[in-house]
């Protein structure tokens, strides 16, 4: 997973102070390379050269392509919104979790899936930032894997169903019941 931050401080006479600390602050994105976080906000684009008193920021698929965007709320202006241009030609699979013995939105639930023989795996949370919350949907990228060998969904307790499923469909949104897989 890589890493989007977006800051402000709360006291908008802190630039008369003095010091490191300001009101307004830059944008920050750092890509996760396998090793480390790097720092690659210069190459994020204009947004990134400037500077926001960043108090809220959501992480969804706002033009549903399977490419995470970002809206940051920002305070006494408007909200920003960044849409996501990278990652063209790689595969995905969105997942809308509905759970049935526990909790509607799966909160809890433990995603593992492989593709290209390659696995992974993430634990669905809740919430989000400041008067922000993320897009519900999980978004699983599959890189350059044209398809997907399979998906499985721990739910969170008190169920203890366990749900492998194979052959998904890719580079679309699928709602995926307790209980039921894949439904419509």
């Amino acid at each position: 997973m890589d890493l989007f931050l977006a800051n402000g401080h709360p006291d908008d006479m802190v630039d008369n102070y003095g010091g490191q600390v300001h009101y307004k602050e830059p944008l920050l994105l750092f890509r996760n390379d396998g090793a480390r976080l790097r720092d690659v906000s210069a190459e994020g684009g204009p947004a990134f050269a400037r500077t926001y008193p960043a108090r809220g920021l959501a992480v969804g698929d706002y033009d549903n392509d399977g490419q995470l965007d970002v809206i940051i709320g920002n305070n006494g202006q408007a909200p920003l919104l960044l849409r996501n241009r990278a990652g063209g030609g790689n595969h995905w699979v969105g997942l809308r979790l509905e759970g049935t013995t526990g909790n509607r939105d799966a909160v809890g639930a433990l995603l593992t899936w492989s593709a290209g023989g390659v696995k992974r795996s993430r634990l669905k949370t809740s919430g989000g930032s400041y008067l922000s919350s993320h897009d519900p949907r999980e978004v699983l990228g599959l890189g350059r894997a044209a398809s997907l060998d399979w998906i499985e969904v721990r739910w969170p307790k008190p169920s203890t169903r366990v749900e492998r499923l194979e052959r998904v469909p890719v580079d679309r949104y699928l709602r995926v019941v307790e209980g039921r897989g894949i439904v419509g």
